[in-house]
């Protein structure tokens, strides 16, 4: 009975994240994200598991699947999201906007670690969670994700860590919507003709998912096998560093994981500086199309006999993170005079990455601002995992 259920829980890895992906323009997509929705049905299906078992049924989800399932997504998936970030568009950012992000990106230095001072020390994982939150507050959830794995971060902690950014994330989402601009306008003043590139981008939002436009061929075929190489050199790197080590038995995935995500980090950046990898087209749907499985398969393989009251300080945290370092952004952008809706578009674009600023853009009714929130998302991706492990090493994770 036990080979079914994993049969059927494998079976729902892989097709949850694609049913996901085509209802990308229902309400309740739309809402919490393709990110959030996978999360959202992992733990759907834990709460399920959970109620049987407390019901007397013998249902036992294989914790291997998801760990190796979520591992081995997230591992194609980081090089292939990066791959069709376009960098070299930063050159073509302006000045006010490079400072810009460069407050938020500070800001979120400064937050982080205050917030570890006066709250995260006393927490169960409160170095790694602070070390999370600027990687997922500078880039993505993919950042926050790598920087978990990197530090050993269990699973069932990593999935009660994304469950409160993407909660705590909600609702500050819906003030960046309705009460962002007003309030922010009373400190920073308005955008007059300002400009934001100095020269023509051609930057894209690869994070737009349209199953339609997507077409299978064999340059895709082989940028996919190309992240999949990545990803094995980068692990085959960690198991040389644990033989050179010792060796010492049961520790060569404490060496292969951080490994792994540092390194298709590094390769997916360098990968993304070829033109002809860069506009391979459906990279980003593939790569997207991963970090579902990756989330679906951490979410539902929760064991939620081991949830603690934890989870309520872990909202707090990342909710006081995540206002402090809007709150701190707008006080750096009134020193540098930034203009309200700049410093709102690369709060999102640090805060929430690439995918959440064309809705905030047309909210605040300024498209000029789309394309340098657009890349601004994409330097996050890029450099997010890196200042979380830091910055997490700084502060003894």
């Amino acid at each position: 009975m036990n080979s079914l259920y994993s049969i059927l829980q494998l079976l729902a890895i892989f097709l949850v994240p694609l049913l996901i992906i085509r209802s990308a323009n229902f309400k309740l997509t739309k809402l919490f994200g393709t990110i959030g929705t996978a999360y959202l049905a992992g733990i759907f299906v834990a709460l399920v598991v959970f109620a049987l078992r407390k019901l007397g049924a013998d249902i036992v989800l294989n914790a291997d699947i998801g760990e190796i399932g979520s591992h081995a997504a997230i591992g194609v998936g980081i090089p292939l999201l990066l791959f069709s970030a376009n960098l070299k568009e930063a050159r073509k950012l302006s000045k006010k906007v490079m400072i810009a992000f460069a407050s938020l990106v500070v800001s979120a230095l400064v937050v982080a670690s205050l917030a570890f001072l006066a709250i995260g020390r006393t927490m169960e994982n409160g170095a790694i969670l602070a070390a999370m939150s600027i990687g997922v507050y500078t880039g993505g959830t993919p950042n926050l994700n790598a920087i978990a794995n990197i530090f050993g971060l269990d699973a069932t902690a990593l999935g009660l860590a994304n469950l409160s950014d993407m909660i705590v994330g909600a609702l500050f989402y819906v003030f960046l919507l309705v009460a962002a601009k007003p309030l922010v306008s009373l400190v920073l003043k308005p955008a007059r003709s300002a400009s934001y590139m100095v020269a023509p981008s051609d930057m894209q939002n690869t994070e737009a998912i349209d199953l339609r436009k997507f077409r299978q061929s064999k340059r895709l075929g082989a940028v996919v096998l190309l992240a999949f190489a990545m990803t094995l050199v980068s692990a085959g790197a960690g198991i040389l560093v644990w033989i050179l080590t010792g060796a010492i038995p049961g520790r060569m995935t404490d060496f292969i994981v951080p490994a792994m995500m540092l390194g298709v980090t590094v390769l997916g950046i360098v990968g993304s500086f070829s033109k002809k990898i860069r506009e391979t087209e459906g990279t980003n749907v593939v790569g997207h199309y991963l970090i579902l499985v990756f989330s679906f398969a951490l979410a539902s393989s929760l064991d939620l006999t081991k949830v603690s009251t934890g989870f309520g300080m872990n909202i707090l945290f990342f909710g006081v993170v995540t206002v402090g370092i809007f709150v701190v952004h707008i006080l750096f952008s009134k020193l540098l005079g930034i203009d309200a809706e700049c410093a709102i578009v690369t709060a999102t674009a640090g805060i929430y990455g690439p995918a959440f600023i064309p809705a905030i853009t047309k909210q605040l009714n300024n498209d000029a601002l789309t394309v340098p929130g657009l890349i601004c998302g994409s330097i996050g991706y890029a450099i997010g995992t890196f200042l979380g492990l830091l910055m997490g090493l700084l502060y003894g994770a």
